[in-house]
């Protein structure tokens, strides 16, 4: 395997609040992917295939003679570098549905993700030989090893001498904090007061435990469910074996609708939020841009809050709103109504036309004034508060 806030008003575009990625940029990469796939299709994953086979052995293996045998770290790293050189990548098996499954990830770096997602995108479809995913998949007994740090912890009294250097994840233990449409967990592991008194300790102790989370969840579904994560340096009451984690988050995303609607209170004055549960960019890995659109409404009741003529016309602006987007320029995640207006919440791919489509859609408002708010948000942080 192989290194396997308030925004800004403005109803101009900003310049200062675009993509660092460019057309230019976008392209590159679209050529770079394309090569990849086209070396994969004409050579690549019938020769992997074949070393894997003999590496396995087994009766329908090959034989030696047959197979050429390639520099896998340069024929695949070198290729997936030109695509990105920050991805990771690497093989193991597909079972039970396929012989081999290739993972090319952006390992947790939302900035990556959505050219891993095109990477994935431009895929050939699952055989029943290969399968791709952009996505590590869950390992939860998966032990970690200590390294260096084990020879600290032995003289500190924290790790026996002829105990394995590792952290295993059967040890932790985590306590959650269930939410509608997410959870917020601490997660104590034995080892980590003493890891924690080491030169660095602190930053080695997040490290572990990240990578302790990612594993007993896999990357989607720490990306879709979790809204926050700490390490504790004991074990917090009510908690329970990480391996039991899997669990809740299955209950709650079995128990979760499409959208959630969540009454609240700011500064005094009700408010009122349609979001989508979960939302996170990994519900659309490749919309990096924020829209924020907000509509003055006229038609309100003694609350601040839309009545049934305003809320027509929101949803006909919502319907406008759809139809620029189409199926792959943009998506609509949530809106606010609070103190006579409507707050709309957009991402969008910024290099398509999607910010021209909604400005032009949000100048025909006629209720009242309009603000379009942009800004690059591919962690999706603009929209965190909304993470109930």
């Amino acid at each position: 395997m192989s290194n396997p806030n308030a925004p800004q008003s403005d109803n101009q575009p900003n310049p200062a609040a675009q993509s660092p990625e460019s057309a230019e940029q976008r392209q590159q990469e679209l050529t770079a992917i394309n090569e990849f796939w086209a070396w994969w299709n004409s050579f690549g994953a019938d020769s992997l295939d074949a070393m894997f086979a003999l590496q396995l052995g087994g009766e329908d293996a090959p034989q030696a003679s047959d197979v050429e045998l390639i520099d896998i770290q340069q024929e695949v790293g070198g290729r997936i570098a030109a695509i990105n050189p920050r991805l990771i990548w690497g093989f193991e098996s597909g079972a039970p549905y396929s012989r081999h499954l290739f993972t090319v990830s952006a390992a947790g770096d939302p900035e990556l993700r959505p050219t891993a997602r095109r990477w994935l995108e431009a895929a050939p479809d699952d055989s029943a030989v290969w399968s791709f995913t952009d996505l590590r998949q869950a390992d939860p007994t998966l032990k970690l090893a200590l390294g260096e740090v084990a020879s600290a912890l032995i003289a500190s009294g924290a790790l026996d001498a002829g105990a394995p250097a590792e952290v295993d994840p059967a040890d932790a233990r985590v306590s959650v904090a269930r939410g509608h449409g997410a959870v917020d967990v601490r997660l104590f592991h034995p080892l980590f007061p003493a890891i924690a008194q080491l030169e660095d300790g602190e930053r080695l102790v997040a490290q572990l435990g990240f990578t302790l989370l990612q594993l007993a969840l896999g990357e989607e579904d720490f990306g879709l469910w979790l809204r926050g994560f700490a390490f504790a340096g004991e074990e917090p009451d009510g908690a329970i074996g990480l391996s039991e984690l899997k669990g809740v988050i299955e209950e709650l995303a079995e128990n979760c609708p499409e959208w959630l609607t969540v009454e609240a209170e700011a500064n005094g004055q009700p408010v009122r939020v349609a979001t989508r549960a979960p939302i996170t960019q990994m519900i659309a890995p490749t919309m990096t841009q924020h829209v924020l659109v907000q509509l003055m409404l006229a038609h309100l009741d003694d609350q601040g809050l839309p009545t049934d003529a305003s809320k027509a016309a929101i949803a006909e602006f919502n319907s406008a709103a759809a139809e620029v987007l189409g199926e792959d320029k943009g998506i609509f995640v949530a809106t606010e109504h609070s103190d006579g207006m409507a707050l709309m919440h957009f991402f969008i791919d910024p290099v398509s036309d999607a910010e021209g489509g909604l400005r032009a859609v949000a100048a025909k408002w006629t209720e009242g004034e309009h603000v379009v708010d942009i800004a690059y948000d591919p962690a999706w942080q603009r929209v965190g508060h909304l993470r109930v």
